[in-house]
C-alpha cells in the first residue's frame, strides 16, 4: 500500500511539473497539460491523505497493543 500511495504521489508531481513546464513554454497542447496538472495533484493529495492514514492505522494499533498488554499486568 505505501509502495502505491508513494508511486501515484511520484506520478502526480510528475504531472504536475510537466503542466507547469507547458504553461510556461507556451505549448499548443497547454489544455492537455493543464488537464493532466489537474490529475496530478489530485494524485498527489490521494497519496499524502492514503499515507497520513496508514500513519495513523500503526499508531493506533500500537496504542491498542500497549493498553492490551497494560491490562494484563
Amino acid at each position: 500500500m505505501k509502495r502505491i500511495a508513494f508511486a501515484f504521489g511520484l506520478l502526480g508531481t510528475v504531472l504536475a511539473v510537466l503542466a507547469q513546464y507547458a504553461i510556461i513554454n507556451d505549448w499548443t497542447l497547454f489544455r492537455l497539460f493543464h488537464t493532466l496538472g489537474f490529475i496530478g495533484y489530485i494524485l498527489i493529495i490521494s497519496a499524502a491523505a492514503s499515507l497520513s492514514l496508514l500513519f495513523i492505522h500503526e499508531l493506533s494499533r500500537e496504542e491498542k497493543m500497549r493498553i492490551r498488554n497494560k491490562s494484563f499486568e
